[in-house]
C-alpha cells in the first residue's frame, strides 16, 4: 500500500512500515493507567519532513501513509483485543517538528492526555494539511513560539490550541 514511499525515501518507508506493521502497543484494563498507555503507545514520525518541505510528498500520499498506520493498528487491535474500544489519534508537534500518533483504551468521559485546548477533528486531512503548511512555510516559527509561551502560566483564554485527529476503533 505504501510502496510509492519506497521510491521517494527508503528511510521514511522503513519508519512507517515499522510503526504500522510491528506496533509495540500496551494496554491495561485499569482506567487509572490511561496516561501510561498514552505514553507507551506514542510514536513520532520525522522522516517525512524532508519530503514534505521539498514538496515531494502530496497531501493525498501523506493521508495514505497515516491511514496505513491507522488501518494496520485497527487490524492488530481486532486480533488481540476483540470488542475492546480504543481511540487512535494523530497531531503535529511543531516544536520538534514531527507528526505524532498514539492509541489508548477508550473510557467514557476520559479526555485525551494533553495539557492544552484541543480542536478535535474527524478528518485527518485537517491535521495533515496544517502540518504540510507549517513545514513548507514560515508558520512554523510562529507556532513554536506560541507553544513555548504556553508552557508558562497562562490564562485559559490564551491557551495553546492543538488540532488533533481522533477516531474511535473497536478491537
Amino acid at each position: 500500500m505504501i510502496d510509492f514511499l519506497e521510491n521517494k525515501s527508503i528511510k521514511a518507508f522503513h519508519e512507517i512500515s515499522e510503526i504500522a506493521e510491528r506496533p509495540d502497543l500496551l494496554f491495561s484494563n485499569d482506567k487509572q493507567q490511561y496516561q501510561a498507555e498514552a505514553r507507551y503507545n506514542f510514536y513520532t514520525i520525522q522522516r517525512l519532513n524532508k519530503l514534505i518541505r521539498k514538496g515531494k510528498l502530496s497531501l493525498n500520499e501523506f493521508e495514505q501513509l497515516i491511514s496505513f498506520i491507522e488501518d494496520s493498528w485497527s487490524s492488530y487491535l481486532s486480533r488481540h483485543y476483540p470488542g475492546k474500544p480504543f481511540v487512535f489519534y494523530c497531531w503535529g508537534d511543531y516544536q520538534i517538528p514531527a507528526l505524532r500518533v498514539s492509541v489508548v483504551s477508550f473510557y467514557e468521559g476520559v479526555e485525551l492526555p494533553f495539557g492544552c485546548v484541543l480542536e478535535k477533528v474527524n478528518d485527518i486531512s485537517k491535521v495533515l494539511s496544517q502540518y504540510v503548511d507549517v513545514m513548507q512555510g514560515e508558520e512554523a516559527h510562529e507556532i513554536v513560539s506560541e507553544a513555548a509561551e504556553d508552557n508558562g502560566i497562562e490564562s485559559d483564554n490564551n491557551a495553546y490550541t492543538l488540532t488533533v485527529y481522533l477516531k474511535r476503533i473497536i478491537g
